[in-house]
């Protein structure tokens, strides 16, 4: 009975031995392997990291800085190079220049009509434009006393450009547009709606 009991401490020893020796081996080995890193849980495209957390207020301010980086988008000059010349032209000089290319022998104050503008405005376009040598003026054959402007080739030039100004201009723009799946337009659809419903509202409250 005695020697059973002895051998069974026996046992348990070599056992605890073992294990000592094991894990001895394990630390030798890792420390030759060197700092094993942690793995790290892979992202998902639903997370959202802390940092990028935003609320009403900053969406109210992201939408209202966008609003008012198109506006001054739209009020930058545009160049053209014809013939070797380079000409800057704003956003006013080229919608009078486009309706007087649609429209060939307009006076100033059918041009002053179409745009919806006074005469002072539209003259200080046409000025400028005739500066530029892009349109040029001439007595009417309908009442002498009355001048009007016709494009000179240059400005014949520029005007053949136009259809494809705007999409040039944003085509950063167009281009993220075009990344967003059918279910993103969608939503972005719905949330305008309701934003111009606001803001129409608002607008009819002045």
């Amino acid at each position: 009975m005695k020697k059973e009991k002895k051998n069974k401490k026996l046992d348990v020893k070599e056992v605890k031995d073992s294990k000592k020796e094991t894990k001895k081996k394990n630390l030798i080995e890792e420390k030759k392997a060197g700092p094993v890193t942690k793995k790290e849980k892979p992202a998902t495209q639903n997370d959202v990291q802390p940092d990028l957390a935003v609320d009403h207020a900053a969406v109210k301010k992201l939408m209202i800085d966008s609003a008012v980086l198109y506006q001054n988008i739209l009020v930058l000059p545009q160049t053209f190079a014809i013939n070797g010349v380079s000409y800057s032209l704003y956003p006013s000089e080229l919608k009078a220049l486009d309706m007087i290319g649609q429209f060939s022998g307009i006076n100033l104050t059918q041009l002053a009509n179409k745009l919806s503008i006074s005469k002072s405005a539209i003259s200080k376009c046409t000025s400028k434009l005739l500066e530029k040598q892009l349109i040029e003026k001439e007595k009417s054959s309908v009442n002498v006393r009355e001048v009007v402007f016709t494009l000179t080739p240059n400005g014949q030039s520029i005007f053949d450009q136009l259809g494809s100004v705007n999409s040039d201009l944003f085509e950063p723009f167009n281009k993220s547009f075009e990344e967003l799946s059918p279910q993103e337009i969608n939503d972005l659809h719905r949330m305008f709606l309701i934003f111009q419903s606001s803001l129409t509202e608002i607008i009819n409250r002045v």
